[in-house]
């Protein structure tokens, strides 16, 4: 399963991979989210009713996107609020994101995957000839 030019998926056993490419690194961290966010919900129905904010700062390109995308399942699994768009700002090693959506809705919204967590197993983040490269594996 793929969603468009958003990111591609590869076989890993148990787990969830993906891969993405992107023009810029904000770009790159934007599409990580939504993909994680397409990974666990079907788009459809999704409304941007509201935004929440997610932080994360380290050293690494790696660690920045692990702990940006734990962010994320955080504010899932324990807040119930799924995304449509993602708007991320870089300020040296700290990404903000601003995530636009609703509180998950079992009658409205339709959970595809369920992710327990990011891994940093494979996990790599970089530049690469055309712009930017993420490789990341989900624990499912």
């Amino acid at each position: 399963m793929a969603c468009g030019d958003l990111y591609r998926e590869f076989e890993h056993t148990g787990d969830a991979g993906i891969e993405i490419d992107a023009g810029s690194r904000a770009e790159l961290f934007e599409k990580a989210i939504l993909a994680m966010a397409r990974i666990m919900v079907e788009e459809t129905g999704i409304e941007a009713r509201e935004n929440r904010k997610i932080m994360a700062t380290a050293d690494a390109d790696a660690d920045l996107m692990h702990d940006i995308l734990s962010a994320a399942l955080n504010l899932f699994l324990a807040d119930g609020f799924i995304w449509k768009n993602v708007k991320v700002e870089e300020d040296g090693r700290t990404i903000t994101a601003t995530l636009s959506g609703e509180p998950f809705d079992r009658k409205r919204h339709q959970l595809v995957t369920e992710i327990k967590a990011v891994t940093y197993h494979q996990l790599f983040v970089g530049p690469s000839d055309d712009g930017w490269r993420a490789r990341i594996i989900f624990d499912i």
